[in-house]
């Protein structure tokens, strides 16, 4: 699916969506998921877009630490539930032509939009399974019925793991300076 270096999407990536999931056993795995995939997205050079929810307070609205926008990385504020929802994040990426790789809080609501939003924009979109989180809603069996709708969208959509993200990265890299 991909032919370039994904443009990573760290969605909602803020204190106010970790506490709103306190006491959800994925909500860590995914934060140190979302660091791994940020870092490595970061040594690669890939293009990297934060975009945050508007929140009540200003502490809910801080980055999740070890997580936040380096000063090169823009921040958009979504008004709505996809991150297309912001001009910029829409001008942004279609400068960037895609393909999308969405990291963060929450699968029901940012992550899935955004990747319908994608979609129905031609961009082809990787859900990367370990660093996404569905905040206080965290269950085995909602995770599984959130999964279906992504599904639907194959092939422009799919889910993948972290490895799997840069895996296919590094193939596409040594195939591209083969003799």
């Amino acid at each position: 699916m991909r032919c370039g270096p994904s443009v990573l999407v760290c969605l909602d990536l803020q204190r106010g969506r970790v506490t709103a999931g306190a006491g959800c056993e994925g909500a860590e795995r995914a934060i140190e998921a979302c660091r791994r995939v940020l870092d490595q997205a970061r040594r690669r050079r890939w293009p990297v877009l934060h975009v945050h929810r508007r929140e009540a307070t200003l502490e809910a609205g801080r980055p999740i630490a070890g997580l936040e926008p380096l000063p090169s990385e823009p921040v958009y504020l979504r008004n709505g539930p996809s991150a297309f929802s912001h001009r910029g994040f829409s001008q942004a990426v279609g400068a960037y032509g895609g393909p999308l790789a969405l990291i963060g809080f929450s699968l029901c609501d940012s992550v899935l939009a955004t990747a319908f939003a994608a979609v129905d924009r031609d961009l082809s979109v990787e859900v990367v399974r370990d660093a996404v989180a569905l905040g206080a809603r965290d269950e085995l069996a909602l995770r599984q019925a959130m999964a279906a709708p992504l599904a639907s969208l194959s092939p422009m959509a799919r889910i993948v793991d972290s490895h799997e993200l840069f895996a296919e990265d590094a193939g596409a890299l040594a195939a591209a300076n083969a003799p």
